[in-house]
């Protein structure tokens, strides 16, 4: 990327003069073009075992989502091909991490096999680029699927303050023509789901007869009054299952632009909404799906990070874990929300229901629904892939 490494402010505003104005600009790129793979050899090196490792002997999913993020920036900077730039001058570009969706989780992984990280750009717009990566490891001389994961990135200029444009994705062949048609639907797919958002849409007849459903269990049935609360056997208030952690932002975790690496908060969000979910269900859980990340706010290093965990939804053994990052400066003490995350996690046994106590609650009772709900539909329709 062209910096020296050493954690101070450099200056690259003058590499904008190297960016294109317009999209014809850049040649176009196929899906080869960007295509990579690498190995991180679990099997030989110990210091790699004991970082990748959890106190069940099993593979630490933050820290693969950490490396996978890294990967996929890697991928993208693959992909951008600018003739405008001269080979002794750094890249004019910024890659910023925009969401990460349609991750669904194999629970036989191990710490001591090797992973093979794969990935390529499946679509690519004006200034945004999706990145489809593949995470396997190699047991009993068979690559066996762990994950497969889609990274979306905006390319911005030197100082991170606008987007400038990528090189276009060509397909070469029918595979890739078909790779990119699917990419381009669950590209609408995601803009049809901000559109039916909690946020911008009431919620349906069928979840507002479901709320009120919800309220009529809460109601002490031997004083029936409105506001006199009962907790059913077996249930738990959504904000009894609620923890925060708190983290002070060190340079060792920048990226180019000095904020926090996009892949660190996917860590530190995993992990925490992994105690949630096991101080709930007072057992061991296993991670089986992230039904998205969202990127809201850069995090400057020096602020305070503060991440609240809670679950918004159970069925039987499964749970939807919601962790909310904000972003705090120390000085003025002003606080935005910068990440949302949301976790599927499931338990050995059938878990106690969360119950709303309020209309926000409900309202985010019925978004984990939702989730929920895509999380067994895409069960339901997964296919072997190409």
């Amino acid at each position: 990327m062209g910096i020296s490494g050493k954690y101070e402010n450099e200056e690259r505003g003058w590499l904008s003069e190297y960016l294109p104005k317009e999209q014809n600009e850049l040649p176009p790129r196929s899906m080869n073009d960007s295509f990579d793979r690498a190995i991180v050899p679990l099997s030989t090196n110990l210091a790699l075992q004991n970082k990748y490792t959890t106190t069940f002997k099993g593979l630490r999913i933050g820290r693969l989502l950490e490396d996978m993020d890294l990967f996929a920036v890697w991928i993208v900077m693959k992909h951008i091909y600018n003739p405008k730039q001269p080979l002794d001058v750094p890249t004019p570009y910024v890659v910023v991490t925009l969401l990460v969706d349609d991750v669904v989780i194999n629970a036989n992984r191990f710490p001591d096999k090797d992973l093979i990280l794969s990935g390529q750009v499946t679509h690519v717009g004006k200034t945004s680029l999706e990145v489809t990566l593949w995470l396997e490891q190699l047991n009993d001389d068979k690559f066996e699927r762990i994950t497969r994961a889609h990274f979306v990135f905006v390319a911005r200029d030197p100082t991170n303050t606008s987007s400038v444009m990528v090189n276009n994705l060509v397909p070469v062949g029918e595979r890739e023509k078909n790779i990119m048609i699917l990419s381009a639907k669950k590209n609408e797919d995601r803009k049809m789901a901000r559109q039916n958002s909690i946020l911008n849409k009431m919620p349906t007849p069928e979840e507002q007869s479901l709320i009120y459903d919800t309220f009529m269990k809460t109601v002490d049935k031997k004083e029936p009054i409105i506001g006199n609360k009962v907790l059913p056997e077996n249930s738990v208030w959504m904000d009894d299952t609620m923890l925060e952690t708190n983290i002070l932002c060190h340079p060792e975790d920048r990226n180019l632009h000095n904020t926090v690496f996009g892949g660190y908060l996917m860590r530190v969000a995993t992990e925490l909404a992994f105690l949630v979910a096991s101080a709930h269900s007072k057992t061991r859980v296993t991670l089986q799906a992230i039904n998205s990340i969202t990127f809201r706010k850069p995090v400057p290093i020096g602020s305070k990070l503060k991440l609240n965990g809670q679950i918004c939804y159970t069925s039987g053994r499964v749970m939807i874990v919601e962790i909310i990052a904000k972003v705090e400066e120390l000085e003025s003490k002003r606080s935005l929300t910068s990440n949302s995350f949301y976790h599927v996690y499931v338990a050995p046994n059938d878990v106690d229901s969360v119950l709303p106590q309020n209309y926000h609650d409900s309202m985010l009772y019925i978004d984990g629904r939702r989730r929920y709900l895509d999380f067994v539909n895409h069960l339901q329709k997964a296919q072997p892939e190409n």
